[in-house]
């Protein structure tokens, strides 16, 4: 009978340490975003693309890329080519690159978040279409180019950072 409640008892101090620890140490918060590299991705951006793939060039190393995406067809439609590029801003905010030869319109639509549309904004040689989803902080400039291809810089980034972004953007040598 001894035995018995002996081993109640030093099972039940057991839990009670594992619970004590568990509730002590604090659960690591999420991880930063990792810098990844858009090398093999642009490459093939490159020569895939049927339109005049554009690319960031000369932002300072403030400005960190964390995801990369480049999809052919898929939810875009057969022919299509769409490259997704991520970036965390100076401030920790996160901004995107999109680029496709979709259609404009529900692409826009879809990067966007159907933002309100705001006054547009000249960037460079070109105006740039702008909208705000202000229910998810959302920010977002777009540019159609004549053949057939859109851009869309977007994120909860500010806009200054947005138009560094935006800004930096310059054809791709196939």
């Amino acid at each position: 009978m001894k035995a018995t409640l002996r081993g109640i008892l030093t099972a039940l101090g057991c839990l009670l340490g594992t619970a004590l620890i568990v509730v002590a140490v604090p659960a690591p918060h999420a991880a930063e975003p990792v810098p990844v590299s858009y090398r093999g991705d642009l490459t093939q951006l490159a020569a895939l693309a049927p339109y005049p793939a554009v690319a960031p060039a000369g932002l300072p190393a403030s400005w960190q890329p964390v995801s990369t995406r480049l999809t052919v067809g898929g939810a875009n439609g057969a022919g299509t080519v769409t490259w997704r590029l991520g970036f965390m801003a100076p401030d920790g905010s996160l901004a995107a690159l999109e680029e496709t030869n979709a259609g404009a319109a529900a692409f826009v639509r879809r990067m966007t978040n159907s933002g309100a549309a705001l006054p547009p904004t000249r960037l460079g040689d070109g105006t740039w279409s702008v909208s705000a989803t202000r229910s998810r902080g959302q920010r977002s400039m777009y540019l159609t180019g004549p053949a057939g291809f859109t851009v869309v810089v977007t994120g909860n980034a500010t806009w200054a950072e947005l138009r560094e972004l935006a800004a930096s953007l310059h054809p791709v040598a196939a």
